[in-house]
């Protein structure tokens, strides 16, 4: 005996085993993804003092203008002196250095610039570019000033070299830029010695 069923009939076993399927729960229930562990911030160590700790520093006004009038009036003639023409009114004494002789195919020329702390100077050079920095803001706070070397210290690099010292109470540093190939079996482009000499022949080129 065979079965049959009406169009409508069909359709409505069609809609019956498509609502099976799609209440049907699979076997293995869908897992959500677990979130990534978080790693804890990284601190990186701060580089110099922090601006809490520096101050501004007791100027010896005094012995700079005392310098500045022992000086041998030939230095004031150098040429390099007059690029400081409102050296007087810088925060700190205004050591610029003497005997540089700047090679006439320099691109630029003398440069001095007041800062808000100090000044910056530079001067072009055939070997190395020497730029000089003063500033008024030395660490240590208020009421307790950090140790200072005595003597300058000098640091050396491929790429040039440093040397930092203080004097009347006020920092300074002198930068010097390598402008040529440096030996592999040199230090830097040049000496303890030479840097030395250069500050040893800074002068007081204004002071208040």
């Amino acid at each position: 005996m065979k079965l049959l069923l009406s169009l409508p009939a069909l359709s409505a076993l069609a809609l019956l085993a498509a609502c099976d399927l799609a209440t049907t729960e699979p076997d293995t229930p869908a897992t959500s993804a677990a979130p990534a562990p978080q790693s804890a911030p990284v601190e990186l160590p701060s580089v110099g003092p922090k601006a809490d700790e520096m101050r501004t520093a007791d100027i010896d006004w005094e012995t700079a203008r005392a310098d500045m009038a022992e000086q041998d009036g030939s230095d004031e003639e150098d040429g390099l002196v007059t690029t400081a023409s409102s050296a007087e009114l810088a925060p700190v004494p205004v050591l610029l250095p003497t005997g540089i002789v700047t090679p006439a195919s320099a691109t630029r020329g003398v440069v001095f610039r007041q800062m808000s702390d100090g000044y910056f100077a530079s001067y072009p050079g055939e070997v190395y570019d020497v730029v000089i920095n003063g500033t008024n803001l030395v660490a240590g706070t208020d009421g307790q000033a950090a140790s200072r070397p005595d003597e300058p210290v000098f640091t050396a690099s491929v790429a040039g070299a440093q040397l930092s010292l203080s004097r009347y109470g006020a920092d300074y540093l002198i930068e010097f830029e390598c402008n040529i190939d440096i030996d592999p079996d040199a230090e830097s482009c040049i000496t303890e010695g030479e840097a030395l000499d250069i500050a040893e022949r800074l002068i007081v080129a204004g002071t208040r």
